[in-house]
């Protein structure tokens, strides 16, 4: 008899359950990641792509300026 109220339990917690659940704890999860991505940049880190810029930036020293003459 107490085998029968616990299947009723569980199929009413079941109810509650929507299925975007998992969804949303993906998206939630990943939201929370970027964030604290983005504040280990805003306290003086170096973005990625500053760190390309800053090596591949192209000089005024090792330009090559073409003229007629």
């Amino acid at each position: 008899m107490d085998n029968k109220k616990n299947e009723k339990v569980v199929k009413e917690e079941a109810k509650d359950a929507s299925p975007f659940d998992k969804f949303l704890t993906d998206q939630l999860a990943r939201e929370e990641k970027n964030n604290q991505r983005f504040k280990k940049f805003s306290e003086g880190g170096e973005t990625p792509q500053q760190k390309y810029n800053k090596l591949y930036r192209e000089f005024p020293v090792n330009r090559t300026v073409w003229s007629k003459k």
